[in-house]
């Protein structure tokens, strides 16, 4: 458990290896003038934190103890004005991988660096979860800005493991791919990507502008062909969608996910042509689009 310190000033509870940022967000006061630097809103008083900080000690136990959804329910309720918030986000995001609920996870630890870019560590738990979703781009980015921010040489084996499974993967995507070069995988990868992301908020002129672009380069990528497929019907491309799936079973006739889309899109375009809001409906009830 992290240690606990008084701040000088409010005596408020901070842990104690950010008593620095707590006094920079929290105090925030000029050593020139005595006054207040620009804040916007009222700082966080010394009381409320202190009720932070035993929420924070609650979550951390529950986390420590293995019940996430109970560490989940305590820290969603410290708000982003908390001067150790990056540390909330943290937890949040490890206990959200632990549920293996891993897109919860990388929106948190996203937050977690934006909270506090200058920590090593955060970055590191960053890059991890980016593996995990395979942005292998978005992984390297994150070790250049370790290699910028520097880092204990006690972890120096840990950031060089890391370091070594990002290249593994890369060394493994690329031997399956081998007409293409990493720099160009590498841009394809993010931009595939992206366009899984656009599909989730359900934008699908931008996910079909992302799947095109990747199928123009490598038009072995079955998976960007499959997902062009489940996109082309939200926007009455039905013809084009059947294409698709169809050229997905040509590169791969192994590749379960087309055949069985394929199947699905006579059913679907029977229904959208009898019914003008069934496509609304199916996309609202629609909870995987990746493939």
């Amino acid at each position: 458990m992290k240690k606990f310190t008084r701040c000088p000033t409010c005596g408020a509870s901070v842990r104690t290896e950010n008593m620095s940022d707590h006094t920079r967000r929290v105090h925030a006061e000029s050593h020139d003038s005595g006054e207040v630097a620009g804040a916007e809103r009222s700082p966080i008083t010394p009381t409320k934190i202190g009720t932070y900080d035993r929420q924070y000690a609650r979550g951390y136990r529950f986390v420590e103890a293995d019940e996430f959804e109970q560490a989940i329910r305590i820290l969603r309720t410290i708000p982003k004005d908390y001067p150790d918030i990056a540390d909330v986000y943290s937890l949040r995001a490890i206990s959200y991988t632990k549920l293996k609920r891993y897109d919860d996870a990388l929106i948190y630890f996203e937050k977690d660096v934006i909270a506090a870019a200058w920590e090593w560590s955060h970055w590191c738990n960053l890059a991890n979860s980016y593996l995990i979703h395979r942005r292998i781009l978005k992984a390297g980015k994150c070790m250049d800005r370790i290699d910028r921010i520097g880092y204990p040489s006690d972890v120096k084996d840990a950031v060089d493991e890391l370091r070594r499974d990002i290249a593994e993967l890369l060394e493994a995507a690329l031997s399956e791919k081998p007409y293409l070069d990493a720099e160009t995988y590498l841009a394809l990868e993010d931009r595939f990507h992206d366009g899984v992301t656009y599909m989730k908020k359900k934008d699908w002129g931008l996910a079909i502008a992302e799947f095109e672009y990747v199928v123009s380069v490598d038009q072995a990528s079955e998976k960007a062909y499959g997902n062009l497929g489940i996109a082309y019907p939200f926007k009455g491309r039905f013809d084009e969608a059947e294409q698709c799936f169809d050229k997905a079973l040509e590169i791969n006739p192994e590749y379960p996910p087309a055949a069985r889309n394929l199947t699905m899109l006579y059913e679907v375009r029977e229904k959208a042509s009898e019914d003008p809001w069934y496509l609304k409906e199916l996309e609202d009830y629609m909870q995987e689009v990746h493939f």
